[in-house]
């Protein structure tokens, strides 16, 4: 069962991984306690506002003012995201993955999935898929998830739901994904 949601973390990030310096590893200079980490505890990531969505006063969350044609464009994007993912099909998986994604090496993500995709059958169900923001050659796609993780040899299966914000960008007028960003529910 642990093996079974390390996978699921791992397919939930799209198996992003940073060539970035170790600087949780003290390097016995003056600066050892200076927190480099976007999200570390000082600021919370507030800094970086690159990436997320905003609630109304209900609870609802806030659209984009998207163009119908770009808003219809982005929107197909993510829906053959998801279906390709769902299909375990990797061709047409990575035919909508970004050339230079900005949060995950796009070999590494292949050979992960490769991996996830020959173990386990995973189905990914969205709601409320929302456009909350957007710019000519970027955009991002809010979505609530529930993941479905099954081990087909044991028939023992594990669930998953949470919010996700897939970031999108326009590559020779394809809407690619360039990185996503995962908050699971308790």
């Amino acid at each position: 069962m642990k093996k079974l949601l390390v996978t699921i973390g791992l397919l939930l990030t799209l198996a992003a991984c940073s060539e970035a310096e170790d600087t949780t590893v003290n390097q016995n200079t003056a600066n050892d306690g200076d927190l480099t980490n976007e999200n570390n505890a000082v600021d919370h990531g507030i800094e970086d506002e690159k990436v997320g969505f905003t609630l109304d006063e209900e609870g609802k969350v806030i659209e984009a003012d998207v163009p119908k044609e770009e808003a219809d464009a982005i929107l197909a994007a993510y829906q053959e995201y998801i279906e390709a993912f769902n299909a375990e099909d990797l061709e047409r998986y990575m035919n909508v993955i970004s050339e230079n994604p900005e949060g995950f090496d796009r070999e590494e993500d292949s050979k992960a999935l490769t991996k996830a995709f020959d173990a386990y059958d995973t189905t990914y169900e969205t709601s409320d898929e929302t456009i909350v923001k957007y710019e000519k050659d970027r955009a991002e796609v809010f979505a609530n998830n529930n993941v479905t993780m099954a081990d087909p040899k044991t028939s023992k299966s594990t669930k998953q739901s949470g919010r996700q914000v897939v970031v999108f960008k326009k590559e020779q007028n394809e809407w690619r994904v360039s990185s996503l960003h995962f908050i699971g529910n308790q």
